[in-house]
């Protein structure tokens, strides 16, 4: 059974509503969103608790969608829920250790390795075999760049049919060897001139791939204009913060460089290995691609 066979309220009209109360997003970005939102759920088959990875580009609006989506299925009456792979960061205590015994690079939260994916793989078996009583989930505080006290964990609440896993690297397949041993920018360049960093990276790369293959039922996708959008995008986001964390573009580029690599990797391949594709123009209006 899809969502559009069962009997709910408006989605776009409730999509919309819940935009502009959580979002400072303008008209086009709502109603491009609220739009795909029905099209996504009328496409999501609701009849057995199933996982959603939603992958893409830092900025490109994971977040902001797989929360919608999981608002519109529980004013559906359909309990959902969103993981954030963000929220499984380790700290930086442990990324500190990580640094010392692998790489400098990995004291910097994001790429594959950097997370605590044992715990994020048992949440899901949790959610997935419907074992949700006193099930907590872990919640990241970016500001003070480590994990919340316990006591402010998330719970579930009741048990759900459909998990949204965003994250930006959920579901896409590593490169090869050969492939990442190539350095994209400067950072790659100066940084990690031996390739040691990338080595690493990739083997935890593969674990992510492995575990999340097994438990995801289908991958979306969320196709960016290219790289220097991602990074105008990060550096708008930064002009608008009352106290900034990056001082100009050139400090954005450099912050974002980890992630360069296997964002461009996943723009050339998404439609190998997405089950679905979204378009995100240069406004952040994004659309399903006709060929989804």
């Amino acid at each position: 059974m899809s969502f559009n066979q069962v009997q709910a309220p408006n989605i776009q009209v409730s999509a919309t509503s819940w935009l502009r109360k959580h979002t400072g997003l303008g008209d086009s970005n709502r109603q491009s969103l609220a739009v795909l939102a029905e099209r996504l759920i009328g496409l999501t088959n609701t009849d057995r608790i199933m996982a959603i990875g939603i992958a893409g580009a830092p900025g490109s609006g994971k977040s902001t969608l797989s929360r919608l989506l999981v608002h519109c299925l529980d004013q559906a009456g359909i309990p959902a829920c969103r993981l954030s792979l963000d929220d499984y960061y380790l700290g930086r205590v442990q990324r500190d250790a990580l640094a010392r015994a692998r790489h400098p690079l990995f004291r910097h939260r994001g790429v594959p390795g950097t997370h605590e994916l044992e715990r994020l793989t048992s949440d899901l078996d949790k959610i997935r075999k419907g074992d949700v009583d006193g099930l907590l989930l872990p919640v990241f505080d970016k500001s003070l760049d480590d994990r919340k006290p316990r006591h402010s964990w998330r719970t579930p609440g009741c048990l759900p049919r459909v998990t949204f896993l965003e994250g930006w690297f959920v579901g896409a397949p590593p490169l090869s060897e050969p492939e990442m041993a190539e350095p994209v920018n400067e950072l790659e360049r100066n940084e990690d001139p031996d390739g040691l960093w990338r080595r690493e990276l990739l083997t935890a790369w593969k674990k992510y791939y492995q575990a999340l293959q097994i438990r995801l039922d289908q991958v979306w996708y969320i196709l960016v204009p290219d790289w220097t959008c991602v990074v105008d995008w990060r550096w708008q986001q930064e002009r608008e913060l009352k106290e900034r964390n990056l001082e100009n573009r050139r400090d954005v580029e450099i912050f974002l460089g980890p992630f360069e690599h296997i964002v461009n990797h996943m723009q050339n391949t998404h439609s190998e290995w997405a089950d679905l594709s979204m378009e995100a123009d240069r406004g952040h209006d994004i659309t399903l691609c006709e060929t989804s």
